[in-house]
């Protein structure tokens, strides 16, 4: 009885197995690579947006998703002047009013993704702001 219930098992796994499809490769949901992130100081003016990281300090492409991280930074900020600290996803391209002017920097960031935004630490806005009130 014991044999021919094993022999019935295997009989069933087998058959069981046969009918499953192979898994699809999860190969086209994996990112090849990783898109670089800038965390830095992000301020924006009416005519200017600046992104210091502690490596560089990149102009930023006023677009829509600067005025987005901007609507967002105001949260945070005490004066229109405060920084705030933003972590995003982009793209670095020549900065082309660096080429036109020979002002500015000789890079600017294209914002593709904000993933977060919180109250600098480093602002010297806020640090004087701060001294003020004590």
């Amino acid at each position: 009885m014991r044999s021919l219930l094993l022999s019935l098992f295997c009989i069933g796994l087998l058959v069981g197995c046969k009918n499953e499809s192979e898994p699809k490769s999860t190969k086209e949901n994996v990112l090849t690579y990783d898109e670089p992130r800038y965390k830095g100081d992000f301020i924006y003016l009416a005519d200017a947006a600046v992104l210091s990281t502690s490596d560089d300090i990149y102009a930023v492409k006023i677009d829509e998703k600067v005025t987005e991280l901007a609507s967002k930074a105001k949260e945070f900020q005490r004066t229109p002047y405060d920084m705030v600290q933003v972590v995003v996803t982009g793209e670095l391209v020549p900065n082309p009013l660096k080429a036109e002017t020979g002002e500015g920097w000789d890079q600017m960031l294209v914002i593709d993704k904000i993933i977060e935004v919180r109250k600098s630490k480093s602002s010297s806005v806020i640090q004087a702001q701060e001294q003020e009130d004590n």
